[in-house]
């Protein structure tokens, strides 16, 4: 054979392998199931964690326990195409799935921009790939896999959905956009589609939503929306009596694949999940516990929210690991948010946490007077206002909180502060007051526990840092601020800015550092 025919055949058998759908047990075929993590996502309970997929990308696996095959999900985050990663902006879907009795993985993809989507594409490709290749390791069937995105996320499932890639059988979009460029109708009878969409989307309109739905079903397939009432554009900001979406999206997720096997059997690891804290409200909290015999000092965290969102797998997750791996515990804690609840009930919740941690402390192996508070942006307000009440703390981390509700509040609309915090309806001299009795702008002293403020540059909570370290200054409050330059709101918004994720390893440095001296 000459070279020349040589380079031929091999043109072909490289096209062909390429137009041939991967075998799912093929070993040879992709990289070897490596668990670089086994501690797994600290987010839930009994994760293979840091999963090697594709050169220096990795996913998270949740596989349920039990002979069922159900349906695997491929979480792909949002993030706008250029922020998050495989723990942020998902960790209420992960958590969801996992009690529902549905396997998930969880991936990091390159993050370029919209304009280097494909490269974001190609990298979903490789994960299916890869969890194909290795699901007889894995646990699972290699064909019942199906794609969910969130937010940008949701565009590159619904893009890979229209590739029919070997063993995906439907797609969730939740919060997506449908309008860019790069969204063509479907190519071929699209797969089964549940679009999930707010409908106070001010983002990507819900009629966006609609009318993407409309053209697969003119191409010939299933498309399903859900038309989240009065929700704005990220699910995770969407409020507790909007989560009824989630238990639609279990119904469908088991109309098209196999039903799982229920009632979930949750598996064990280092995350102890739903812990009760209080009984009257039932409340609960995660918590890590270092395999130690010494006390460890003890992290609080409380999410934020705009104390109306979220819960203890929301926003905050990107801390999870670094203060886990710097053996100390932590307890992420849930909270009653607004508007069927206040501000004075949020704050008790946070100090009925406080106490129980206290008290509990020799069951959880933590040091009683090394307890420390950590909360974001709503909750960067309440951990700081506590502080100014609870000496006993070892510290306080605020990240991009609030500290002055007085310049903040400028009416008494129904979806204002005032309102929904403090149920006043009036806004004059008295709820001018009552705003600054919850600022800890103007309840901070000279006595309070040593504070780490971390914040961004680039938003507009960061004027508001800036007062309040003047202000502790002027006290001579122990304290220390951590400033990333441009940063946005949202430590989610930060993952993969190697230029701002710095403040992990320095708020776990101002830990210890702070703990050693107690």
């Amino acid at each position: 054979m000459t070279r020349k025919n040589e380079l031929r055949v091999f043109v072909v058998c490289w096209l062909l392998a390429a137009l041939t759908p991967a075998a799912p047990a093929a070993a040879q075929s992709c990289p070897p199931l490596q668990v670089r993590n086994p501690a797994g996502n600290y987010i839930v309970a009994g994760v293979k964690g840091d999963v090697p997929y594709s050169g220096t990308l990795a996913l998270d696996a949740y596989v349920q326990q039990g002979s069922a095959r159900p349906p695997s999900v491929l979480v792909i985050h949002g993030g706008g195409w250029t922020s998050g990663s495989r723990i942020a902006h998902v960790g209420q879907i992960l958590e969801f799935l996992t009690s529902a009795g549905y396997n998930w993985f969880s991936v990091d993809y390159r993050l370029g921009g919209l304009e280097r989507y494909q490269d974001s594409l190609a990298d979903i490709r490789a994960a299916l790939s890869f969890i194909r290749c290795r699901s007889t390791e894995f646990g699972i069937d290699a064909n019942q896999l199906v794609l969910l995105g969130e937010d940008s996320g949701a565009q590159l499932a619904a893009l890979a959905a229209d590739e029919h890639l070997p063993g995906v059988i439907g797609a969730v979009l939740i919060g997506g956009f449908y309008e860019q460029k790069v969204v063509s109708p479907p190519a071929a009878v699209p797969l089964p589609v549940l679009v999930v969409h707010g409908g106070a989307d001010t983002e990507s309109p819900i009629a966006q939503a609609q009318n993407y739905c409309e053209r697969v079903v003119t191409a010939g397939g299933r498309c399903e929306v859900v038309n989240v009432s009065g929700a704005s554009h990220r699910s995770e900001n969407w409020w507790p009596n909007q989560w009824h979406y989630k238990e639609t999206m279990a119904r469908w997720l088991g109309k098209i694949g196999n039903p799982p096997q229920l009632p979930h059997r949750p598996l064990t690891g280092v995350i102890e999940k739903n812990i009760p804290y209080r009984s009257s409200p039932a409340l609960g909290l995660d918590a890590y516990i270092p395999r130690t015999s010494a006390s460890v000092p003890a992290v609080i965290v409380a999410h934020g929210g705009g104390w109306e969102a979220g819960d203890k797998v929301t926003y905050i997750t990107p801390m999870l690991e670094p203060l886990a791996r710097a053996g100390f515990a932590w307890f992420s804690i849930d909270y009653r948010v607004t508007p069927a609840f206040t501000h004075l009930n949020q704050l008790d919740d946070l100090r009925e946490a406080i106490r129980f941690v206290r008290a509990q402390h020799k069951r959880f192996g933590v040091d009683p007077n090394k307890i420390f508070l950590l909360g974001e942006s709503a909750s960067g307000q309440m951990v700081s206002l506590v502080a100014t009440e609870d000496r006993s703390l070892a510290g306080v981390v605020s990240f991009y909180g609030v500290y002055d509700f007085d310049a903040m509040v400028t009416d008494a609309s129904p979806r204002s502060l005032l309102v929904r915090l403090f149920r006043r309806t009036v806004l004059n001299d008295e709820s001018r007051a009552e705003l600054r009795n919850y600022s800890p702008l103007y309840r901070a002293h000279k006595d309070m526990p040593p504070m780490l403020l971390v914040n961004g540059t680039g938003e507009r909570l960061w004027a508001q840092a800036q007062t309040f370290d003047r202000r502790l200054t002027e006290l001579r409050v122990e304290h220390d601020v951590l400033a990333l330059g441009g940063a946005p709101h949202g430590m989610e918004n930060w993952e993969g800015h190697p230029e701002w994720m710095v403040y992990k390893q320095r708020v776990v440095e101002w830990i210890r550092s702070v703990a050693r001296k107690q």
